[in-house]
């Protein structure tokens, strides 16, 4: 059985232990049965209880949910938005090309990459502006490089979106930013599955998780910037993703870690403890992960 026929049958195992808070192995005899159970009960840490209002956690390869909560709750994003738009800049082609950036998109409140009028940039240096700082100037000027302005690009959010099969979101900015409407929304599991999407983009990949660059912008100024994502540092295998906060979501928090060969991928919308929420949740998807591929090779 190659290595991902069997990452399949472990994370379908997981699942079943989630909705039955049990594993139940028919061994082929009542004392390899009795190991087994030793087993579990030792490697199985308690099912966490988190602040987020909707939360899941899933596999990365296969999309199957290990842990949820509310996970198809629809629930402003904030932030987390700037995936989508990070992704379809970087998908658009020519990332290194240079340009002047929109005088008028980069005017825009809240978190910013410090863009100023006349700024020649690339739509690389945008995406590390987007992931890192979070920044909506970056995100706006990203929406006209790519679109030709801020609504044709928010059609292409919803247009991705749709083709991908993320019945539950509706993007109306490219930045999160949400206070003058009730129609910027997604779930934890449409926001997961974009993830997993995003992920297999190797650039996207490498930005979400750097925790600080040092860029020049076109005129030979050099400026740093950092990650706001605190698990990257904090947590054992974190890889990303993206923080986000408004007053209308809350705290949003969508992340992704590696250990022992396996990636997950954990969304909390409206969670005033996520840093907390989301070093628990992989602890204990991986203790179900590890028990579970424990059992399948001993069998």
């Amino acid at each position: 059985m190659d290595k991902y026929t069997i990452k399949r049958v472990a994370v379908c195992m997981i699942c079943l232990v989630v909705m039955a808070s049990c594993i139940c192995i028919k061994a082929r005899n009542a004392s390899s049965e009795a190991g087994s159970q030793s087993v579990l009960s030792a490697s199985v840490s308690s099912e966490p209880q988190i602040a987020a209002r909707a939360a899941v956690v899933i596999e990365y390869e296969t999309g199957q949910v290990i842990f949820e909560k509310n996970c198809e709750m629809k629930l402003p994003m904030a932030s987390t938005t700037k995936i989508m738009t990070t992704l379809l800049t970087l998908e658009s082609g020519n990332i290194d090309d240079w340009f002047t950036v929109d005088s008028e998109a980069i005017k825009v409140e809240g978190s910013s990459m410090g863009l100023s009028e006349g700024k020649i940039v690339t739509k690389r240096i945008l995406a590390y502006g987007m992931m890192l700082p979070s920044g909506n100037d970056a995100a706006n000027a990203a929406a006209v490089a790519v679109a030709g302005s801020i609504d044709g690009f928010v059609e292409l959010m919803n247009e991705k979106a749709e083709n991908f099969g993320l019945d539950s979101t509706h993007f109306v900015t490219p930045s999160g930013l949400d206070d003058y409407t009730d129609e910027h929304y997604s779930t934890a599991l449409d926001m997961a599955n974009l993830t997993r999407l995003a992920l297999s983009n190797e650039t996207f990949r490498e930005i979400c998780k750097t925790s600080s660059i040092c860029l020049q912008f076109g005129d030979g100024e050099s400026f740093w910037l950092s990650n706001s994502n605190k698990l990257l540092s904090s947590c054992d295998g974190v890889i990303g993703v993206k923080t986000g906060f408004t007053d209308k979501a809350g705290r949003c928090l969508v992340s992704a870690c590696e250990r022992n060969g396996m990636t997950l991928i954990c969304v909390t919308l409206s969670d005033p403890n996520d840093w907390y929420d989301h070093a628990n949740l992989y602890d204990y998807c991986f203790s179900l992960v590890g028990a579970v591929t424990h059992i399948e090779n001993s069998n």
